[in-house]
């Protein structure tokens, strides 16, 4: 596919796993770190937009930065961050979490409970890997018996784990507990609306003018193209180009490159 015009971006969103670095391990993708460079030193505005569920925020900045990424706290828009600010504005006290001990611990900073059974205001699910049917069952009881809310941290479908190996991601949890009880999960991630509306306000950009970039062309750019922005599919992640023919011809990525590398600024 043609390069975009560039005259008519001024700003990237830019997924992390798969599309800058190649996967849980962090190593940069060949030309990842250089590209992210050219952008700032043409002055044009991006956001690492993730769905880390596994690192708080500083913590992901802090792993980005040690592998050669330079990054401010004004490049990252992370889904962890979202959800706390959410359970906050709602004045929620308490919550079950299926996640690990990052997204307890930064919940717990953020003043919110954590307990570990059903008499919790929300139900907050993060990627779990130790999931196991127990904890399944008191989130069941919580959204069913305290009609608890479900709060999903994103949607994505599959992630690769520690190993490069394709496991069932977030989203899977979330369709199990909204099954069981007959709740919609409200989605503070990618590709809620709401998620990359609140990232364009910040950086004072407007969908037309912006070029989301993801190796997930089913959530994250399907999400993005909801709003008008530009979107670019990247086969440096966990799908090659043969997962195009699941989406309809108005959900195809505009632009498709081997690589972060590719894109011309």
């Amino acid at each position: 596919m043609p390069a975009p015009p560039i005259t008519m971006i001024n700003c990237f969103l830019i997924d992390i796993e798969g599309t800058i670095v190649k996967d849980k391990s962090y190593a940069p993708v060949e030309g990842a770190v250089e590209w992210l460079q050219r952008v700032k030193t043409f002055g044009k505005k991006f956001s690492l937009v993730s769905n880390n569920t596994t690192h708080s925020p500083e913590e992901l900045l802090s792993l980005l930065r040690n592998k050669g990424f330079d990054l401010g706290e004004e490049n990252l828009d992370t889904c962890m961050k979202v959800t706390g600010e959410w359970l906050k504005k709602k004045r929620l006290k308490s919550c079950f979490v299926l996640g690990n001990e990052a997204l307890k611990s930064y919940l717990g900073k953020e003043r919110i409970k954590i307990r570990e059974d059903s008499s919790v205001q929300a139900v907050v699910v993060g990627l779990d890997e130790e999931l196991n049917f127990q904890k399944l069952k008191i989130a069941t009881r919580a959204l069913v018996e305290n009609d608890a809310y479900l709060v999903a941290l994103h949607s994505n479908k599959v992630y690769k784990d520690s190993k490069g190996e394709i496991a069932p991601s977030v989203g899977a949890v979330v369709k199990a507990l909204e099954y069981t009880s007959g709740k919609r999960g409200l989605i503070m991630g990618k590709p809620s609306k709401d998620f990359y509306r609140n990232v364009l306000r910040r950086l004072e950009t407007k969908p037309e003018n912006c070029l989301m970039i993801s190796d997930d062309p089913l959530s994250d750019l399907v999400g993005a193209k909801k709003l008008k922005i530009k979107t670019a599919f990247v086969l440096s992640g966990k799908y090659d180009e043969s997962i195009l023919k699941y989406l309809d011809k108005k959900n195809k990525p505009d632009y498709v490159y081997k690589s972060i590398a590719e894109i011309k600024i």
